[in-house]
């Protein structure tokens, strides 16, 4: 029953009311960070790469990323969707498809503004499904502390920080117990605006118990190519401190993808 819960609140705020999609970078006139009474960012990322000789392999990653500024409370919803297949031979030399990875992400952060609009309670979901992962799913729901500490004409820095419930469900035919207790999340956010046309991002999420630790690491430097479209590079890294003898416990992808701003 939690699980349906949480997908229907990662679903919520795609239905809230649209009234103009901004740029992540801004317009020509300004710079990267939206302004403090901007409504709606808006931006899809697509990458895809083929390789073709001693090894036949195709990959694509695509991400969407909504957020949503209000007077009194504000949402950001992703959705994000990895997919890699590679071409293997049989004994009698006929090649055939293998999915080597295929990963759904989906996640959304209500904050709710207290007297200052810096200052805000949180409420966090996720809902992440690895084909090749131990685990069928992994969920959560968090809730606490926000805040921006900062914020000028070039960079903003913003935490959060709270308990919350996870979930991850073991896959039937893998010899793992089901995990699910209470964990402390915790987020930092920085982006600096190093030209009008470039951006830096940095991303620091943290799940943590007595017993494990997971975090996600997601650095990147955007460049405007023109008008609504940007070229985005990103280095990013998921350390699970449980992870199984057989697997490697850092996960690394490093990603060049095309960033649209949506109208």
């Amino acid at each position: 029953m939690l699980r349906y819960l949480i997908l229907l609140a990662l679903c919520f705020p795609c239905h809230a009311q649209i009234n103009i999609m901004r740029s992540l970078y801004m317009s020509d006139s300004g710079g990267n960070l939206p302004a403090s009474g901007s409504n709606i960012t808006a931006t899809g990322e697509l990458g895809l790469l083929y390789n073709k000789g001693n090894t036949n392999s195709s990959s694509i990653n695509a991400k969407f990323n909504i957020s949503h500024e209000l007077e009194k409370w504000s949402y950001q919803a992703i959705a994000n969707t990895r997919y890699k297949t590679s071409k293997e031979a049989d004994d009698g030399g006929d090649e055939y498809d293998v999915t080597t990875a295929q990963k759904n992400f989906i996640s959304t952060q209500i904050d709710f503004k207290l007297a200052s609009p810096d200052e805000r309670i949180f409420i966090y979901a996720e809902y992440e499904n690895d084909r090749f992962d131990i685990y069928d799913y992994q969920t959560l729901v968090a809730s606490g502390w926000s805040e921006r500490l900062w914020r000028d004409e070039f960079s903003e820095f913003k935490y959060s920080v709270g308990p919350g419930y996870a979930i991850a469900e073991a896959k039937n035919d893998e010899e793992n117990d089901d995990l699910q207790g209470v964990i402390l999340r915790t987020a930092l956010e920085y982006t600096l605006e190093i030209s009008k046309s470039a951006q830096f991002r940095q991303f620091i999420s943290t799940e943590t118990d007595p017993e494990y630790t997971r975090t996600k690491s997601e650095t990147s430097l955007s460049t405007k190519i023109f008008g609504s479209l940007a070229m985005k590079l990103s280095f990013i890294m998921e350390h699970n401190s449980n992870a199984e003898v057989s697997q490697e416990s850092l996960d690394t992808e490093t990603a060049v993808t095309l960033v649209y701003q949506f109208f």
